[in-house]
């Protein structure tokens, strides 16, 4: 007993070498999860520690993988026995506790005991055993521990379980997973130890680290944020292993999943110090079985796989690094403990192979490299594993980062097929990311590119820093961040980046603006409309069959799988203490986004001041936030003079806000949307000497009398380019404003939304004296036929106009449409038409896109809100099919109600020569929807397989069962963007529709 109660016996510490951290059994004991089996193996019942101590009879097999807990069950009943303050333990009068691993093959049973516990100088023989154990019988607990670790266990041991049902002792005997068949023919009762719960691990961290709570809380976030943690905690070994590493090295910053298989690795080189170099060996061949297997998606091996791969599996078994299973197989299956385990040890292997001076060696790993060739196979199937790789050496992991990010120049790298989702399985954390790549997918340009540039920055960058390959990883990141618009939210901003930044701060001078992101609570969001259940009163629900049902989804839903679960209330990074000594590195755009309701001031004011310094422009974007200019005002007074633009968007502004953007004496672009007029700002605007871009929007319609209020020196900013004034009141300054526009010669871009304009005609004959007009956007109530006859007239002499809008429903005469589908030929570089609704141009349809031959540049065309019927539809075929539109990119003919099946099924089947088109939109507004016709389905199908550049096709409205789906997804396996194209044809609605069964 006393030899129980001792330090040496309740110390457990699964690395001989390290004496910084241990486990004393008396204290410290975490829960494990244990099962009793039947004689198939199969679990029969859940087991507490009572419910084991009670199951103590004859021989039990208790088995579980290598450091699932064993040793430490073993150990604490031995000292439970010894505390005497175990009622279940005490109907043994002796337990003996025998390590295999310490005893030798030749020793009797009493040799052992008298070495192991009770000393050599005891007078202990085997006739005193034999009579003790013939005395006591079952009173009498042998804990036999590691049974099966070595090939041959001690013959007195065999003897022991052999003999058993003469002698009637208990026996408790442990051993490893897949090693037990020959203790299985002598247990009575089988215990399995399941993988170790999840709250043990946390009980182990808090009771080791109770001294250090802030670091207990780190380790908390990143477990709940990381699945792939989670699941490799799997035995107490694991949880111990990390606490051990992370005490050894303090200063490492490496995410767990990484210190777990490091810490393992160290486990296995410590627990056998004279076999070191054959135990690397074995990492080495295990490594190339890991990557094999990783290649090929595949987490089981036979004994096949392991001689290709030059793996020993008794020494595999031995050490630890694999796990042997048998049950109810004919051929034995061998497994990592955890996949992220084999994808660590394939990581090693590969950077052996690229740091190998053989070529053969060098070309191997390349080849395995370039099977990762697309950004959903990086962020998803080899995320872990390309880690893991870059974990070793500089010169692997400036190799794999250069691979990376030359694939952003790859086209094919954005293909969006996935072979096997058997990762997901182990690494569910992942299914979101891939989601995400592959709804971006068919915008590749704009938001996939933007994505993925982040998502291969921000690994890069931590990858090197992790593996303290920097220096040698700096270039290249510097290169790759080379003309790119950079983001950072700066309440919560990327750490890596910004040490990163710090200690590179010439990137500052390469990129080619920097954007620095503030959302604070309350953010208003343009879809927020949707969520309000309000929103169902302005539609009918819609009644429909059950096979179409599904062009129906809740928003709940579709945004509950897309919203990421805030586990804490996010706390503001305070950066104050961040130094860019950056010199004449100065970013040539610094851009401020700022939007919801601002909590904490001071740190965000302590923020900017770090980062305001960074460039001589300043652009400054206000949304949804109140008082944001008036609180920071110190920071702008400071750099006032570096502010080129200043947007402010549906925000209040006093006094004192519009006094202070006046002082912004550099501004470029001054845009404003607000429900009141900012009289002060607008009658002052002639202090922006340097104003080029001038955008003002009253979010209440026609309330604005602008022209009345703006001063006369308005007319003396020669540099202004463009104009917009959006939901102003022109009745009475129509003629003023006029007036204003004869003076800005550069003027190239006007876009006016009112309701009347008595000077219209006078407006735009001004504007078509101006050459450089390039865009040209109307809309509003105030036009009207007179309108379109004065637009038209001028038409003729904007021969440099690349954009027209026109948007209005009043045109009931189609004499003006027709004047201006004669004036449309005279605009040769129009690219981009937006054509108003109405009867009248229902009339004039025909005529106008007659004139489309006449248009050779034209990209973007809308037709919409019921400006077609079957006979102007197929007109515009026609035209198609005379290759009039070989330009055409993006053809909008949405809420067109009035055209038939048979006019859309001809309109399919006629129209040719879009070889540029990437996005066709046939939608119909809500409460317009018709079942698609299958000949008008087929149609459609075989029009989309001739538009070979096509990847969006907008037809909400447009009913599909499953049958009309497996059609469309047939064709799309064939057609050329198959990777990347988007049918969205699906409601989202915060209600359901009535379903008839």
């Amino acid at each position: 007993m006393a030899f129980y109660n001792s330090w040496n016996f309740s110390k457990l510490s699964s690395f001989p070498d390290s004496s910084h951290l241990s486990i004393d059994l008396k204290s410290l004991f975490a829960d494990i999860s244990v099962v009793l089996k039947d004689t198939k193996n199969q679990p029969v019942r859940q087991l507490t520690l009572p419910d084991i101590l009670s199951v103590l009879s004859d021989i039990t097999m208790i088995e579980g993988e290598a450091g699932s807990g064993k040793t430490a069950l073993l150990r604490k009943i031995a000292i439970l026995w010894a505390s005497g303050t175990c009622p279940i333990l005490s109907r043994f009068s002796l337990v003996f506790y025998i390590s295999i691993s310490s005893t030798e093959n030749q020793q009797t049973l009493s040799d052992i005991i008298r070495k192991q516990l009770v000393g050599s100088t005891t007078l202990l023989n085997e006739n005193v055993l034999e009579e003790i154990i013939r005395h006591l019988g079952n009173q009498v607990l042998f804990l036999v521990d590691d049974y099966g670790e070595t090939e041959l266990a001690p013959e007195a041991i065999e003897d022991l379980m052999l003999n058993n049902p003469a002698n009637r002792v208990s026996v408790a005997a442990t051993t490893c997973t897949g090693t037990g068949r020959k203790l299985r023919k002598y247990a009575r009762n089988v215990i399995g130890i399941q993988e170790f719960p999840l709250y043990s691990s946390i009980y182990l961290c808090r009771q080791l680290f109770s001294h250090d709570m802030a670091f207990v809380e780190t380790f908390l976030l990143e477990l709940i944020s990381s699945k792939t943690l989670q699941a490799a905690l799997k035995t107490p070994l694991f949880a111990f292993a990390l606490c051990v590493y992370w005490v050894e090295n303090p200063n490492e910053k490496v995410s767990g999943d990484t210190v777990i298989c490091k810490a393992y690795l160290m486990h296995n080189m410590l627990n056998h110090p004279k076999e070191r170099d054959r135990v690397k060996a074995l990492i080495s061949s295990c490594g190339q079985l890991a990557l094999n297997g990783l290649i090929q998606s595949c987490f089981e091996f036979t004994d096949g796989d392991l001689c290709t791969s030059g793996v020993n599996s008794n020494d595999a078994l031995k050490f630890g690094l694999l796990s042997k299973l048998t049950s109810q197989r004919l051929h034995p299956i061998y497994k990592f403990f955890h996949p992220s385990f084999q994808e660590f040890l394939a990581g090693i292997r590969i950077n052996e192979l690229m740091e190998s001076t053989d070529s053969v060696q060098v070309e191997h790993a390349t080849l395995y490299l370039r099977q990762i060739n697309t950004f959903i196979k990086i962020a998803g199937r080899y995320h872990y594993f390309l880690k893991y790789s870059c974990m070793h050496s500089p010169k692997t992991t400036s190799i794999i980062i250069s691979y990376l990010f030359d694939l952003m120049n790859n086209s094919d790298a954005y293909d969006c097929q996935v072979d096997t989702t058997n990762h997901l399985q182990h690494h569910p954390d992942l299914a979101n990311i891939e989601e995400i790549i592959s709804l971006l997918s068919s915008n590749k340009q704009h938001f996939l590119l933007s994505f993925v540039f982040y998502m291969l920055l921000y690994f890069s960058i931590k990858v090197a820093q992790e593996s303290n390959s920097m220096t040698e990883c700096a270039p290249i990141i510097l290169r790759f961040l080379s003309g790119q618009d950079l983001s950072m939210d700066l309440t919560s901003p990327n750490v890596e980046l910004c040490r990163f930044l710090k200690q590179y701060p010439e990137a500052f001078s390469m990129i080619r603006s920097l954007t620095l992101s503030v959302s604070g609570t309350e953010c208003e969001s343009d879809l927020d409309f949707v969520h309000n259940d309000d929103f169902a009163s302005h539609w009918d629900v819609q009644t429909v069959d059950q096979e179409y049902s599904q062009a129906f989804q809740l928003v709940s839903e579709v945004f509950q799988k897309t919203t990421p679960k805030n586990y804490l209330l996010r706390k503001n990074v305070d950066l104050s203490n961040l130094v860019f000594n950056v010199g004449t590195s100065k970013s040539p755009v610094l851009k401020i986004e700022v939007s919801g309701h601002i909590i904490d001031w001071g740190t965000l004011l302590c923020n900017l001041m770090v980062f305001l310094s960074l460039s001589d422009r300043i652009e400054l974007y206000v949304k949804c936030c109140p008082g944001f200019l008036a609180s920071v005002r110190m920071c702008i007074e400071k750099y006032v003079d570096k502010f080129v633009k200043c947007s402010i968007c549906k925000v209040g502004l006093s006094t004192e806000e519009e006094k202070l953007i006046i002082q912004m004496s550099s501004l470029e672009t001054l845009e404003v949307t607000v429900s009141h007029l900012p009289e002060y700002l607008i009658s002052h605007l002639d202090r922006f000497q340097e104003l080029k871009e001038l955008i003002l929007t009253c979010r209440l319609s026609d309330e604005w009398d602008v022209i009345n209020i703006l001063p006369d020196g308005f007319k003396k900013l020669q540099h202004i380019k463009k104009i917009e004034l959006n939901n102003v009141n022109l009745r009475t300054h129509s003629l003023q404003f006029a007036k204003f526009i004869e003076h800005f010669s550069n003027l190239s871009c006007f876009v006016l939304s009112c309701d009347c304009c008595p000077e219209f005609e006078k407006l735009i004959k001004t504007l078509s004296q101006n050459r450089q007009i390039k865009k040209i956007h109307l809309s509003g109530l105030f036009i009207t036929n007179k309108e379109i006859l004065d637009l038209a007239a001028v038409l003729p002499s904007l021969t440099d106009l690349v954009v027209l809008k026109i948007e209005g429903n009043r045109c009931v005469d189609s004499g003006g449409l027709n004047a201006l589908a004669q004036a449309l030929p005279s605009l040769v570089n129009l690219e981009e038409l937006y054509l108003p609704s109405g009867p009248a141009m229902k009339e004039s349809a025909i005529v106008i896109i007659r004139q489309f031959k006449h248009l050779p540049n034209l990209k973007n065309i809308y037709l919409t809100n019921n400006v077609l019927d079957d006979s102007s539809l197929m007109a515009l075929a026609h035209e198609t099919k005379e290759g009039n539109l070989s330009n055409l990119s993006m053809l909008n003919l949405s809420a067109n109600h009035d055209i038939t099946q048979a006019g859309w099924r001809d309109f399919f089947l006629t129209i040719d020569n879009l070889a540029s088109l990437t996005e066709l939109c046939i939608a119909r507004v809500y409460a317009h929807q018709f079942k698609t016709d299958p000949s008008t389905l087929i149609a459609l199908v075989q029009c989309v397989s001739r538009l070979h550049r096509l990847n969006k096709l907008i037809m909400h409205g447009w009913l599909l069962d499953e049958k009309d789906l497996e059609m469309f997804n047939a064709m799309k396996q064939k057609h050329p963007q198959s990777k990347s194209f988007m049918l969205l044809w699906q409601w989202i609605l915060p209600f359901r529709p009535i379903v008839n069964e």
